[in-house]
């Protein structure tokens, strides 16, 4: 089995200072397991058995922690893909409600904890009819405890990307008219409003950022200049930010550092990409802060783009993309910028050529970052960086050869980093590394 395409642990999140996860394999198998960095201290709390046939909806998945207990989804035989809750122990591990009675899936998405408390989206097919609704749903761990907030009603569709704005959750709906708006939930139902519609004959939301208090987001219209927009989770605080004109450099958001919100440029002209920055509280225009070389703009089909960041309250590690004329990139290079021209470097390339894995990149502290890179000796491995080039550097061959580990999800939990790779059992596993030496 080609290594990106292995099961292993996903949904990795920290849940009191241990790692909770799922693992779901080939076989139908699905489980849910803690670990505290040790073999030992890596134990299953529940094994889903396979079922027959093997469901397509029934992975282990969504964990989202929230209080003294995690929610997540997972499908059996008897009640279909539903919510189940779990403090961490094997006889805390159960069904919250079969929300839809029988074997039926519960289509659930969106997790996000409030306290000890969690919302999520439930879309589900109108009765008599092909087309679908989407409802708001809470749950405090209970059955009785998990209702619906909000009814969006019929052809009216969630978008999948969220953002956090404070103690509040901004989402976005489009009705089957095009009409785009911006909401907003606290987890309940006097809570959850419409902040803003959004003009007509929009596209979007493209780019969704939180940064604090605040989230950000862009829309495009039918000239296609596009807005960047930012909200504090209030109908007066969602306001626009700046538009870029349809002048052929296309904007992708970064997030805050300090007083700005840094934002990439692509320009298909000449082929080059520019960082810039906007003041967040609307005062000014854009400030240019680097134009980052491209060595293929002479040649087609070579324009640059940033395609991930990872980012500290001091930096940001990003992913400079070259195009090319097929679905892969021609080059991939990691980046660092300070918020300064002279802060803003190359640190390695390339990082992953695959157009179907992309490399996670993951700051755990400024001068830490986890990314992976290819090598021709050792293939995609995972490498770190203190955000100099002389410190960047492979940290283990983890699957020797020129296969590579293709590693992802790098999750921090108190001193550790958590992360998935294939190695030499050939299968995805859980590794961990400490951030400090031990004794």
């Amino acid at each position: 089995m080609t290594p990106r395409y292995a099961a292993g642990p996903e949904s990795l999140v920290d849940f009191k200072g241990r790692l909770a996860f799922g693992a779901n394999f080939e076989d139908g198998t699905r489980s849910l397991w803690m670990s505290d960095g040790t073999r030992a201290g890596t134990t299953a709390l529940r094994v889903f058995p396979p079922d027959s046939p093997p469901a397509t909806n029934a992975h282990v998945a969504n964990l989202t922690p929230a209080g003294d207990r995690f929610f997540f989804t997972v499908g059996d035989y008897s009640h279909g893909n539903e919510l189940w809750l779990s403090d961490g122990t094997t006889s805390g591990t159960r069904l919250v409600a079969d929300i839809t009675p029988g074997t039926g899936d519960s289509l659930l998405s969106n997790l996000a904890a409030f306290g000890d408390t969690v919302t999520f989206f439930r879309t589900l097919e109108v009765a008599g009819s092909s087309s679908w609704r989407t409802e708001l749903w809470r749950s405090d761990g209970s059955a009785s405890g998990t209702v619906r907030i909000h009814d969006f009603g019929p052809g009216v569709e969630v978008d999948w990307r969220t953002a956090r704005a404070g103690g509040v959750l901004v989402f976005f709906t489009r009705t089957e008219a095009g009409d785009l708006s911006v909401w907003r939930t606290d987890g309940t139902s006097t809570g959850t409003q419409l902040l803003r519609s959004l003009p007509p004959g929009g596209y979007g939301p493209a780019d969704v950022n939180s940064a604090g208090a605040l989230a950000f987001f862009t829309t495009s219209d039918a000239a296609g200049t596009t807005t960047v927009w930012k909200t504090d989770g209030t109908s007066a605080g969602t306001v626009r930010l700046y538009t870029f004109a349809n002048d052929g450099r296309y904007p992708a958001l970064m997030t805050v550092m300090g007083e700005y919100l840094y934002v990439t440029l692509s320009n298909s002209a000449d082929q080059r990409l520019a960082l810039f920055r906007l003041r967040v509280d609307g005062v000014g225009g854009k400030e240019h802060v680097a134009t980052l070389p491209n060595p293929y703009a002479a040649l087609p089909d070579a324009s640059p783009y940033m395609s991930r960041f990872s980012a500290t309250a001091d930096r940001i590690y990003f992913e400079y993309a070259i195009g090319s004329s097929g679905p892969a990139p021609r080059d991939t290079q990691l980046w660092v910028t300070d918020g300064t021209k002279a802060g803003t470097r190359m640190l390695h390339r390339p990082l992953s050529l695959s157009d179907e894995y992309g490399s996670p990149i993951f700051a755990a502290e400024s001068n830490l970052v986890f990314f992976a890179a290819y090598d021709s000796t050792t293939g995609i491995e995972t490498w770190v960086t203190d955000g100099t080039v002389a410190g960047t550097h492979l940290l283990k061959d983890i699957n020797p050869g020129a296969t590579g580990s293709v590693p992802y999800s790098y999750t921090r939990v108190g001193q550790q980093v958590f992360f998935s790779a294939y190695d030499d059992t050939q299968a995805s596993q859980l590794w961990t590394v400490p951030l400090v030496p031990g004794p």
